[in-house]
């Protein structure tokens, strides 16, 4: 038996109960806490953290159509060709441009060849020069 009190006693059955009930209903809770994503051990199955796959920079270079400029935000939206050597096929796309291109040299309406860097989807255009 078991003091509880000094007034009461406890048998080991009823202390025994209280334990498995306390642990039982802390249970659902830890299992709830884990399915909304506390577990760690599914973060290697994610394409982006995952060890066997290491994101690449990827180059290519394209010929294209100036179809919008925001120099402001260093943007460059091209109509462009295919691009081969990032498996692209030919489309309409806005680009952040890197700091070393001057966005001044160019114009709407303009065909030039263009420089990208990158991966996943998101390209930096990397030098923009006139096309012939």
């Amino acid at each position: 038996m078991h003091f509880i009190d000094s007034y009461h006693w406890a048998s080991p059955a009823g202390v025994l109960t209280a334990a498995l009930l306390g642990a039982a209903l802390a249970l659902p809770t830890g299992v709830a806490f884990a399915q909304n994503g506390a577990g760690m051990s599914d973060m290697k199955k994610m394409p982006a953290m995952s060890d066997t796959k290491k994101a690449t920079t990827a180059t290519g270079t394209g010929t294209g159509i100036v179809t919008a400029i925001d120099a402001a935000n260093l943007k460059i939206t091209f109509d462009h060709g295919p691009i081969p050597a990032i498996n692209w096929p030919a489309m309409k796309m806005e680009f952040a441009t890197a700091p070393s291109v001057d966005l001044a040299k160019v114009k709407t309406g303009d065909k030039v060849n263009f420089t990208l860097s990158g991966s996943g989807g998101t390209y930096t255009v990397q030098s923009i020069t006139p096309a012939p």
